[in-house]
């Protein structure tokens, strides 16, 4: 209580709410009602983008695709014939055991770590057959008749597709 000439007032003098404005925020329901919906939204769209099947068939993909083109650069430079066998098991680089250009492919091929180019099937993911060597000269023939390739091979890793050029032995994903 103030006095001010006389008078006594119960509130201080000058304006302590701004009458006309309309107060701003959101209520408890409005906010209880996004946060559902952001959750609903969210159960429904994050596994679609998190789904380790498409990471580990474009993983797998990319690992075949680099073992043929290594498969087929190492029968270049070693004049060695060098197996490529994509099965649903999975894939694995040989070259012949005894000699270059004869006997079976029992030798498997090292990696710069000292591993073997030799990988499994990620589970989920469903993989051709294919079963190819490449000559000395690179070029792709049938790995159990050694015949030349006339047309492109082709081996589907998922939805990919991998295929070697008969020519040239040139290996791409299409």
């Amino acid at each position: 209580m103030d006095r001010v000439q006389g008078k006594m007032t119960t509130r201080p003098s000058g304006r302590v709410f701004a009458v006309g404005r309309r107060q701003r925020g959101f209520t408890v329901v409005e906010l209880v009602v996004v946060i559902l919906l952001i959750g609903i939204l969210s159960a429904n769209t994050i596994p679609r983008f998190f789904s380790l099947n498409q990471f580990d068939e474009m993983g797998f993909a990319d690992a075949v695709l680099s073992a043929t083109r290594y498969a087929q650069k190492l029968a270049l430079a070693s004049r060695c014939d060098t197996r490529v066998r994509v099965h649903p098991g999975g894939y694995e680089l040989r070259q012949r055991a005894t000699s270059c250009t004869l006997g079976s492919f029992t030798r498997s091929v090292a990696r710069a770590g000292g591993t073997v180019w030799d990988d499994p099937v990620p589970s989920g993911v469903t993989v051709g057959v294919l079963d190819v060597y490449f000559d000395a000269q690179g070029r792709p023939r049938d790995a159990s008749s050694g015949t030349l390739y006339g047309s492109a091979q082709s081996v589907s890793v998922g939805t990919r597709t991998i295929t070697i050029e008969p020519t040239t032995g040139y290996v791409h994903a299409g």
